[in-house]
């Protein structure tokens, strides 16, 4: 499911075939801060799990950018439901990833779902089609808030967040970059896991060099012991992240069914 999809680029008249190996690199893909944009690229649309789906390549079709790419509202051509479409450049990325298949399966109320994804030919770059939650991202709701966020409904984001790391861990996976610009919000106003393009073995992070990968990339938002451990090179860092994940399941495996609630 969603091994292979198709890319609809301007000025081809093979709209709807598979794009050539190198058609990417070669039409500069990549904006000038090295990070892929769907602009850039030239793509319009995609087709993934048998669908679909046009990208918005408008200003108000922006959700989010970053140096590794972005993400803009794209329209199912079928149905007319929006979706999200993720563009992200696979150089650099763990090959510790899990299978396309793996995380198109992944079912839960507090996890982003995956509808598909798309790769180039030449796996220059990818595109993850998943559910739009519009309720934005959590860390612009605390950012926008000014004064925090009231306890009782920190208490529910961090329930339902915890819930979603559980369901994952059960299946022998880690997310790899859990950061607050990771936690979205649907328009429910409850809070769901990003993992698109995120998720790696839980057992793949037991080196040293994985385990200073996973922790850096959390930015400011990593526990500054495992900061720490990873600036001195990672001596001890997946023994304390490994321990951290045990502890956390552990306790949420006590809790009484139903206690973290449907939002």
């Amino acid at each position: 499911i969603g091994r292979r999809g198709t890319c609809v680029l301007p000025h081809t008249s093979t709209a709807g075939g598979v794009m050539d190996p190198g058609v990417f690199k070669e039409m500069g893909g990549f904006d000038g801060d090295g990070g892929p944009t769907f602009a850039a690229a030239g793509v319009r649309e995609v087709s993934v799990s048998g669908r679909r789906f046009l990208v918005d390549l408008s200003s108000l079709g922006l959700l989010h950018f970053s140096s590794t790419g972005e993400v803009r509202v794209a329209q199912d051509a079928a149905s007319g439901c929006q979706f999200a479409a993720k563009l992200v450049s696979r150089e650099g990325v763990d090959t510790s990833r899990v299978s396309e298949e793996e995380e198109i399966s992944l079912r839960h109320p507090a996890v982003v779902e995956t509808i598909g994804v798309w790769q180039s030919d030449d796996a220059l770059l990818r595109v993850y089609v998943t559910e739009l939650c519009t309720g934005g991202e959590l860390l612009d709701s605390l950012i926008e808030s000014g004064n925090g966020m009231d306890e009782q409904l920190a208490k529910r984001h961090i329930r339902r967040a915890v819930s979603a790391l559980f369901y994952i861990h059960a299946r022998g996976l880690a997310h790899t970059h859990l950061r607050p610009c990771k936690v979205l919000v649907d328009a429910a106003g409850c809070v769901k896991l990003s993992v698109a393009g995120c998720l790696g073995r839980a057992a793949d992070l037991g080196t040293a060099e994985q385990a200073v990968r996973a922790a850096l990339s959390t930015g400011v938002f990593a526990a500054p012991e495992l900061l720490a451990l990873a600036e001195a090179g990672g001596e001890g860092l997946a023994a304390a992240l490994g321990e951290a994940q045990r502890r956390t399941d552990a306790h949420v495996a006590k809790l009484p069914a139903g206690s973290l609630g449907p939002c």
